[in-house]
């Protein structure tokens, strides 16, 4: 997505967000700052006296020992963006930025090279993570000083905790107001799977993520996972002087270069190869990542989880010291620094009563594309229930099982959750008041970014006098700009106009600039009008951008009508775009039609991919109430009428 030069992406507001990788370290050096022991001013330093390392910028792989530690940075169209941001910045209006990608995508290094020129200008930076990062965060933010990098690597540990991450997000926004002590420079990283939860509207009732939506809303601009053309021309050339850049052009896949550099490949092909123990270690750490738990997580926990990963003739035929030879082979490192599970160092003071382990970030995404649809087995409950020590652990596993129709182990984890001892959740700061300063505006325009609102009131008017042609050429430039939602409209508006054709090219536009709805109303639009296959056609396409509601009411229409057979052929389109409720409806259909293995297969599936959490349907029972009403166990059997620990 280009950015225009008054974009918000570009430096035009307070706030932006760009796109990108997720890093997490161990080792962490604390450089003294400042800030007198026992006061309120956060531990910064200067930037010059930071080390890329200790903000959790990959390692890179290795070749040589007189290697630099960073490979040659080759600059892409995002780092256009970020740089201008951090212009902005320094012209003394405080920003924020926060990359949003996948694993490895070059996001951390990405910032660590924009703040390079604030280096020279005695900026100094704050990486808050001591006690914990948002306990560090609410604490500090009220006291950050004029001129401060705040440093947000991996900023779902901050904006998404339970307790205080709408309250960081109400301390930033307070923050990025404060002209007092303006500039400021708030950098942060994200995975779009947790971009997409803080983002995303709530059904019903309360809302958990009203102060980070403002926060975040409209500034992103998307890293992408793979080179293009000019930047591979540009990769090429700085290859000349690294040999790790020639090398990952020479065996990265897909033009994944960063990924590459990260060492991703030989973590992937040692998860392959690895034995049974290793692979049953590895495995159980990636569903405790993707059920909700931790990064830490116990060495017992590890060993009890993974037996039931294994075959029964398997794990009887191992060595009596499996696990250990299982955690060497997953902490040996692979170019550079690059580990399937490292050793968590312990803070000081805690009880070393176990070992703790972290699962590589690349491997957590890893596990929740490859293992999504797989329920664990009965000893990953067992070991929850047995070793986990945290509450928000447990209690994520209980929520976990129980969106799995696991209901025993839902109770079992519950109680087990209450039964530990909490940890106080972070408060703030007494006397500090977030957000109230805050000005009311719109979430759909950014404050003090008149252009492309100046551009959208310019396409309204041009199309209320019936000059469409110059509607969309403005709504175009606007959408460009960073206000796609104007052009979406301008599509509808074509639609009703009955410019049908130009209507589906400009919706199309929109959806690509970031209006993804537009596609699902123009597809109830021509459904309203009996074009029915139109409307499947354009249902698809926003299912396409993750939006599946409207093949999801196509597929209801078709059953109220009596065509039972088009909405099963709907609901599987929709359960590829893993609509929460379309394995639930195949199931009902499948057991209307007297399919009742199939459609106890179909419901058995839904489970294991954790759809009973879901399904938010009041049209109809999901079919696994009726046949299995006390659920069923990790392998699908039904659970027995009366309760057993």
């Amino acid at each position: 997505m280009q950015a225009g030069k008054h974009s918000v992406a570009a430096g035009g507001d307070v706030g932006a967000v760009i796109t990108g990788d997720s890093n997490a370290i161990t080792h962490v050096y604390v450089v003294p700052s400042a800030a007198q022991p026992g006061s309120d001013e956060p531990v910064t330093r200067p930037i010059n006296a930071c080390h890329p390392l200790d903000l959790e910028v990959h390692h890179a792989i290795h070749l040589a020992p007189t290697e630099a530690i960073l490979p040659v940075y080759v600059p892409r169209e995002h780092d256009a963006h970020l740089q201008r941001i951090v212009d902005a910045a320094r012209g003394g209006r405080s920003q924020l930025c926060v990359l949003v990608g996948e694993s490895s995508t070059g996001k951390t290094r990405a910032c660590w090279e924009a703040i390079q020129v604030l280096a020279a200008e005695e900026w100094r930076l704050w990486h808050p993570f001591d006690p914990t990062r948002a306990d560090a965060a609410l604490a500090g933010l009220a006291s950050v000083r004029p001129r401060t990098v705040v440093w947000l690597n991996e900023a779902q540990h901050y904006l998404a905790h339970a307790q205080v991450g709408e309250q960081i997000a109400a301390a930033l926004r307070t923050l990025l107001a404060d002209t007092r002590r303006a500039p400021i420079l708030v950098l942060g990283t994200l995975w779009p799977v947790h971009r997409d939860q803080l983002t995303s509207l709530p059904s019903s009732g309360e809302d958990p993520h009203a102060q980070i939506r403002p926060l975040l809303a409209g500034r992103q601009v998307h890293v992408p996972d793979a080179f293009t053309d000019g930047d591979l021309v540009a990769v090429r050339s700085a290859a000349r002087l690294d040999a790790r850049l020639a090398q990952a052009l020479a065996g990265a896949a897909d033009r994944r270069i960063t990924q590459f550099l990260a060492g991703v490949p030989a973590l992937l092909e040692r998860y392959e190869h690895a034995g049974p123990a290793a692979r049953a270690v590895l495995n159980a750490a990636m569903d405790a990542r993707r059920l909700g738990c931790g990064v830490d997580l116990p060495v017992s926990f590890l060993e009890e989880a993974a037996t039931g990963y294994l075959p029964g003739s398997v794990f009887e035929s191992l060595d009596d010291d499996w696990l250990q030879q299982a955690l060497v082979y997953a902490e040996r490192p692979v170019h550079g620094d690059a580990r399937l599970l490292q050793r968590a160092r312990r803070t000081p003071g805690s009880t070393p009563v176990d070992s703790y382990f972290r699962l590589a970030d690349y491997m957590e995404q890893h596990g929740r594309r490859t293992r999504r649809d797989l329920c664990p087995p009965a000893s990953f409950w067992n070991a929850a229930l047995h070793h986990l020590p945290g509450p928000a652990d447990v209690f994520a596993l209980a929520t976990a099982a129980e969106a799995r129709w696991r209901l025993r182990y839902s109770r079992l984890l519950a109680e087990r959750a209450r039964a530990l001892p909490r940890q106080e959740p972070a408060l703030p700061v007494e006397g500090q008041s977030y957000a109230s300063d805050w000005p009311d505006e719109s979430d759909i325009w950014p404050a003090d970014h008149p252009t492309c609102r100046a551009l959208a009131d310019l396409a309204f008017a041009a199309a209320e006098t019936d000059d469409y042609e110059q509607a969309a050429t403005l709504a175009l430039e606007a959408a460009f700009c960073c206000q796609p939602d104007a052009l979406a409209d301008i599509a509808l508006q074509h639609e009703r106009a009955g410019l049908t054709a130009e209507a589906s090219d400009l919706a199309h536009r929109a959806a690509a600039n970031g209006a993804t709805y537009c596609l699902g109303r123009l597809a109830m639009m021509r459904e309203e009008a009996d074009l029915y296959e139109h409307a499947e056609h354009y249902a698809r396409a926003a299912a396409e951008y993750g939006l599946t509601g409207t093949l999801a009411e196509l597929a209801v229409r078709r059953e109220a009508a009596g065509n039972k057979e088009r909405a099963l052929d709907l609901w599987e389109v929709a359960a590829e775009f893993e609509h929460p409720e379309a394995l639930a409806n195949i199931a009902r259909l499948q057991h209307e039609a007297y399919d009742t293995d199939g459609a106890a297969r179909t419901a058995r599936e839904a489970l294991d991919r954790g759809d009973a959490h879901r399904f938010h349907s009041h049209r109809i029972e999901p079919l696994w109430e009726k046949l299995w009403p006390h659920g069923i166990e990790p392998d699908g059997s039904p659970s027995p009428s009366t309760p057993t620990a």
